[in-house]
C-alpha cells in the first residue's frame, strides 16, 4: 500500500473529527495514525479543541450568563444613581434656585406705623424669601442718609407666575417686620438686588448698588 504523506492526512483531520469522511477515507486516516506519532498527537489537539464536553459547555454558559447578570446590575446601579442625580438637581433647581423679583410699586410697598415701625408689605401672590439690610449711611445728592436695601426673592415653586405649591392663594407672611434694632434710624429704602460677598471682595460697592436701586420708601421731614 502507497505510505500517504502526513501533510495529507493533516488537511482530511478536520473532516475526520467531524466524521463527515466517506468509509475508505477514514480507514485510510486511521491507518495512517497507527504509525505515525505525529499525526496522532494533531488529532488529539484538534479533537480536544473541536470537541467540547457538555459538561464544560454548561460552566461556559453559566459563566457567561453570570457575568451579564453582573453587567446588568452594574448598569442598573449606574442608571439609578444618574436618575437620583437628575431629580435632586430639578428639585434644588425648583425649590432652591431663587432669582429676583422686579419691583412694582403694585407688589411692594414700604410703610410705618404710629411707633415707627417699619412694614413691607408684598402684595404679590408668593414669594420664596426676603433680603434687606440694616441702615448704612450714604451720600445722596449731597446729604448723607441711613439707607437699607430690600428685595424679594422667587423660586419656580414659589413664584408670582408659576403656582405650583399653593395653587395660587397668596401667602400668609405677607408683611416683613424690620425688627433690627436701628430700623427708626432709616431714612429711606431703595429697592435693588444686592451680594454681600461680592461687596466684602471689593468687586462691588454699595454706591454703585444705590445707582441702579428705586426708592420705594423716603422718611417724612
Amino acid at each position: 500500500m502507497t505510505e500517504i504523506k502526513c501533510t495529507i492526512i493533516q488537511d482530511i483531520l478536520p473532516l475526520y473529527v467531524d466524521e463527515v469522511v466517506s468509509q475508505d477515507t477514514k480507514e485510510m486516516v486511521e491507518e495512517h495514525l497507527k504509525h505515525c506519532e505525529k499525526c496522532q498527537l494533531e488529532y488529539q489537539q484538534m479533537k480536544h479543541e473541536m470537541c467540547i464536553p457538555e459538561e464544560n459547555k454548561v460552566t461556559l454558559f453559566k459563566r457567561i450568563n453570570k457575568k451579564w447578570r453582573k453587567k446588568k446590575i452594574i448598569v442598573s446601579g449606574v442608571s439609578a444613581f444618574i436618575t437620583a442625580l437628575i431629580l435632586l438637581g430639578v428639585f434644588e433647581y425648583v425649590f432652591h434656585y431663587e432669582t429676583v423679583i422686579p419691583y412694582s410699586e403694585d407688589i411692594v410697598k414700604i410703610e410705618n406705623n404710629e411707633d415707627k415701625i417699619l412694614f413691607a408689605h408684598y402684595f404679590g401672590k408668593s414669594y420664596a424669601s426676603v433680603s434687606i439690610t440694616h441702615p448704612m449711611l450714604l451720600e445722596i445728592d449731597g446729604e448723607k442718609k441711613n439707607i437699607s436695601f430690600i428685595y424679594y426673592n422667587k423660586t419656580i415653586a414659589d413664584s408670582p407666575t408659576r403656582q405650583l405649591i399653593n395653587n395660587g392663594k397668596a401667602r400668609n407672611e405677607q408683611d416683613f417686620i424690620f425688627e433690627f434694632p436701628e430700623a427708626k434710624e432709616i431714612d429711606a429704602v431703595y429697592y435693588a438686588e444686592y451680594d454681600v460677598e461680592k461687596i466684602v471682595a471689593n468687586k462691588d460697592s454699595w454706591n454703585n448698588i444705590l445707582k441702579n436701586a428705586v426708592l420705594i420708601w423716603e422718611k417724612k421731614q
